[in-house]
């Protein structure tokens, strides 16, 4: 019987990861339909030539003030209730052991994918699972949606042994997929003879960012000092790329530092992914509060300072990947040696996306 195939989704990083899980399915012809939540709004062209063609199938109304959080509160309240009410046409009806509604990682939107498909009784599908910090606070709020969603899924598929481990006495069966998917997409960007756009006219720079929300907003002046902290103590023969997102423009001007600080300053919006893992790749560290970013670091070899006391990730730990801890003798032994976390790009010995869809098209 025909397998009907559906993908959940609400932001770019979702999308980058299931990307090589979308390219398996559309090299083999397998037809799938496409939900957006409108969390943000999806840039796929950042992925041209790799993932093919994108029908969407419902698109919800894009969430319109990015930095007010009773705004989010408002949108996840009306796109949950739209999704119950809109998608009901589609779903009823549908043979519920053949039907696989796939959502990724730790999002608001696969928060709500997966309450709407658990309402119809679809097999719920969690790409990602097992990351665990065991803190609801940070990270905030993706803690608590992936602790839900995990016991919601039918079919929980692991990136390594460790987020294996974490899903034990689950109702869903377990998956270990060896990596995780956004290997394969760093490894594509990488590997792409697009020209990336020039940014940076030294040759030495280090990428920085903080974004972060339980960051940004509950703790804005340890965010701020922090943001003084590395760029007053980076090697000086260095430039720094600081990455602007929504929620940190406010740092920008406040920023205590000097004026020969400020002018080894490179402010630069946020990029498309094809240029952002270039810069990255040609960067000598990167100092960030992000989670992607630290698998995506751990996959190209890249120095990685995590800003956090937590991370959900083992990703990099003890070999390219620093926790800052919230200590400034942490940091400052990173920046000092740096250049001793340097590892080499590494090489899949498991393809994720061929396991994922191997085991949900056979088994």
């Amino acid at each position: 019987m025909k397998k009907k195939i559906y993908f959940f989704s609400g932001t770019t990083a979702e999308v980058i990861k299931l990307a090589p899980v979308i390219r398996e399915f559309n090299k083999r012809n397998i037809g799938f339909k496409f939900i957006t939540s409108g969390q943000t709004r999806i840039r796929f062209e950042d992925l041209v030539g790799y993932i093919g063609k994108i029908d969407i199938f419902k698109s919800f109304p894009e969430k319109e003030n990015k930095s007010s959080i009773l705004n989010f509160i408002l949108w996840f309240i009306k796109t949950f209730i739209s999704a119950i009410f809109t998608l009901r046409v589609e779903f009823k009806g549908l043979n519920k052991t053949n039907s696989y509604f796939i959502i990724h990682g730790d999002t608001v939107s696969s928060l709500i994918g997966a309450i709407t498909a658990r309402v119809y009784g679809l097999k719920i599908v969690h790409v990602e699972s097992g990351l665990r910090s065991f803190n609801f606070f940070e990270p905030f709020p993706e803690e608590i949606c992936r602790f839900i969603i995990i016991h919601l899924a039918d079919i929980l598929f692991a990136p390594n042994s460790w987020a294996k481990s974490n899903l034990k006495n689950l109702r869903g069966g377990v998956v270990n997929t060896g990596e995780n998917t956004i290997v394969e997409s760093v490894l594509w960007a990488l590997s792409s003879k697009v020209p990336a756009k020039k940014l940076v006219n030294r040759k030495k720079y280090y990428i920085l960012t903080m974004h972060r929300q339980e960051h940004v907003l509950f703790r804005s002046k340890w965010t701020r000092e922090t943001l003084e902290y590395i760029i007053k103590n980076a090697p000086k023969n260095l430039t720094c790329v600081l990455v602007m997102h929504h929620w940190t423009n406010k740092f920008l001007h406040s920023l205590n530092i000097s004026k020969t600080q400020r002018s080894k300053l490179v402010v630069v919006e946020r990029l498309p992914y094809l240029d952002f893992m270039k810069l990255m790749k040609g960067s000598e560290y990167y100092a960030g509060d992000g989670c992607s970013n630290q698998e995506e670091a751990y996959s190209m070899g890249t120095p990685y300072l995590a800003l956090r006391n937590l991370t959900e990730r083992i990703e990099g730990l003890n070999d390219n990947v620093v926790i800052s801890h919230d200590k400034k003798e942490i940091i400052k032994f990173f920046l000092k040696n740096y250049e001793n976390y340097r590892k080499i790009r590494i090489v899949l010995k498991k393809v994720p996306s061929k396991i994922i869809v191997d085991y949900l098209m056979y088994h």
